[in-house]
């Protein structure tokens, strides 16, 4: 994973002086988004990893090639 330091904080402040906000380049920006994303992906698998084991050591899939040719037949 990629540690993002910015080189110069930028905030954004009320009245009295209480930081509100901060303002990102988009480079930046589209780091922590993606960054965001991955781990919101690392999570979901988190949550379904137990469940997918368990439902492997059951015999509860189907591979790449049989789900291909079961759409090629309901296509026809």
């Amino acid at each position: 994973m990629k540690v993002l330091v910015a080189k110069e904080e930028q905030f954004l402040t009320d009245a009295k002086g209480k930081r509100t906000g901060v303002l990102l380049n988009l480079d930046t920006y589209e780091r922590l988004r993606e960054a965001e994303e991955e781990l919101a992906d690392i999570h979901a698998y988190d949550a379904l990893r137990d469940r997918a084991h368990s439902e492997i050591a059951a015999g509860q899939f189907t591979t790449l090639t049989s789900y291909r040719n079961d759409r090629k037949r309901r296509a026809k």
